[in-house]
């Protein structure tokens, strides 16, 4: 399966509606987690929207993020495929396709009670023999796993 990643900035409506139903599925993790446009609408991280076959399937938002003394490392703040496209390959494609842009380190928060996210990201880290590794730049974040993997 092979997805294309387009800026989301080319339709924020579809966007924030898309962000709104991916907090309504957290929010069943972390009853915490609430929806807020505002925290949406003005990202400097680089929001894409996931399309295969010119239909929007999702949206990934990264951040390449540097600390000192360390090599970059790319962050995937959040990752979203809506549930009609689950389970056929979307989210591992776009992983992949993340990765032809990307030769380093990466890292990405899982919610604790979030089990079809923990098998997902075990998938990925089989599929692209990804291994983790320990930074003690990154900070854990209360009730979230943190991973770390090297790509390379």
């Amino acid at each position: 399966m092979e997805v294309q990643l387009t800026p989301a900035y080319m339709d924020k409506t579809l966007f924030l509606r898309l962000a709104k139903d991916y907090v309504d599925t957290l929010s069943q993790y972390d009853r915490q987690i609430r929806w807020d446009e505002l925290s949406w609408g003005g990202s400097l991280l680089k929001d894409e929207f996931i399309m295969e076959d010119r239909t929007v399937q999702g949206f990934v938002i990264t951040e390449t993020v540097q600390f000192d003394f360390y090599p970059p490392i790319l962050y995937i703040t959040e990752l979203y495929v809506v549930p009609e496209a689950r389970k056929r390959g979307v989210g591992l494609a776009t992983v992949k396709e993340l990765m032809k842009k990307w030769n380093g380190d990466v890292y990405l928060y899982i919610l604790d009670r979030n089990t079809e996210a923990r098998i997902f990201w075990n998938v990925v880290e089989a599929e692209l023999g990804w291994k983790r590794i320990n930074r003690s730049e990154i900070q854990q974040e209360e009730g979230c796993e943190l991973r770390i993997y090297q790509t390379e």
